[in-house]
């Protein structure tokens, strides 16, 4: 398939008829509430950000210091399709972009648009090609490379204005960068059948986490990233690239793999908080002073263990990453399961990891 036959549209359409069933019976609010012809015919939501979103995320990933920063840029692109593929209500949205707002002004200087954009539809291309040497051999920096190369791409698809050559060209240095790095092999290999099959290993492998609730002194590996990094390779996949994704399949086997943290229950009291979807998906979580507090001051280790590394990044891009991964997974137990473990980590500032 040519990477540019499935448009932005049937991505959606695809996504949705997948979803309904699932997610609508987790009783989620604002996930795809009505018809799903509906759905399908018109826009998803009765409010979402506007496309400049694309435009600073972009700018955000490209003017990145090193590879690390650029999670900034990602999460703005990640909030933007997260209201932009789900039914939120407008209160949600508007908290959601007051959020990504904070961000931005936070790192003013990294924001900072460019000048005279001249938009190359062709360049895109030049993004995942970089990847390649990011994803051969093994796993490197959590799958940054590979969760960095959908959101950009993605974007500049549905944006090829925004195809800049030096938007492109300090995209490829992120991969470059990343791909300097020792790549790590997972104990045991075993190809997935396709790209459903990885998608079912990740639930598999976070539902194992289960012994580690309500224990947030646990340390724990890095969920968020495997989620990120399974929902990355879904899309690439998506969009055609599917010997880029079969190539990635060594490093998300070893991600996924890490294994469950032993402990005494004796040594790590129970702390038990509400982490559900519809939870962290509602208008009290994302407008409650404590979580504002918290996301809006600098990390520290002690004081502030969430600050800006939460929803300064990451808490947007695991939720667009989470939303589109739930559809494909037929048990509602699990995926209930699986998302308060995952979502452990957002609502419980405590928890070591994750």
């Amino acid at each position: 398939m040519n990477p540019h036959d499935e448009t932005p549209t049937l991505l959606r359409r695809n996504f949705v008829r997948i979803s309904f069933g699932v997610i609508g019976g987790l009783g989620i609010p604002g996930i795809f509430d009505g018809k799903i012809e509906a759905a399908e015919t018109s826009s998803l939501g009765g409010h979402s950000l506007d496309d400049s979103y694309l435009e600073k995320g972009l700018t955000g990933m490209a003017r990145s210091k090193g590879w690390f920063n650029a999670h900034l840029g990602a999460a703005v692109l990640a909030g933007y399709y997260l209201c932009r593929e789900n039914s939120f209500s407008d209160a949600l949205v508007a908290s959601i972009g007051e959020q990504l707002d904070g961000l931005i002004r936070a790192h003013e200087k990294q924001f900072t648009p460019f000048g005279n954009l001249s938009g190359d539809e062709s360049l895109i291309e030049k993004v995942p090609a970089s990847l390649r040497p990011a994803v051969e051999g093994g796993l490197r920096a959590h799958g940054h490379a590979v969760i960095y190369t959908a959101l950009s791409v993605r974007a500049m698809r549905d944006a090829p204005n925004l195809a800049d050559p030096r938007i492109i060209q300090l995209l490829e240095s992120h991969n470059a960068e990343i791909a300097k790095k020792q790549p790590k092999k997972p104990e045991i290999r075993k190809d997935y059948a396709d790209t459903q099959a990885m998608i079912e290993a990740l639930f598999d492998s976070l539902s194992r986490f289960e012994p580690l609730l309500g224990r947030p002194s646990v340390e724990r590996p890095n969920f968020t990233h495997m989620t990120t990094h399974t929902e990355a390779l879904m899309t690439l996949d998506s969009m055609g690239y599917q010997e880029l994704v079969k190539t990635g399949q060594l490093g998300h086997q070893a991600h996924i793999g890490e294994p469950v943290p032993t402990f005494d229950p004796a040594e790590h009291p129970l702390d038990e908080r509400i982490s559900t979807l519809a939870h962290v998906m509602s208008e009290e979580f994302w407008q409650d002073e404590e979580n504002l507090a918290e996301w809006n001051q600098p990390w520290n280790m002690k004081k502030n263990p969430n600050g800006y590394w939460l929803a300064f990044g990451h808490l947007f891009k695991v939720l667009y990453s989470y939303h589109r991964l739930i559809g494909h997974i037929e048990d509602k137990e699990k995926v209930a399961l699986v998302s308060r473990i995952l979502l452990e980590r957002c609502v419980n500032p405590a928890v070591s990891g994750g």
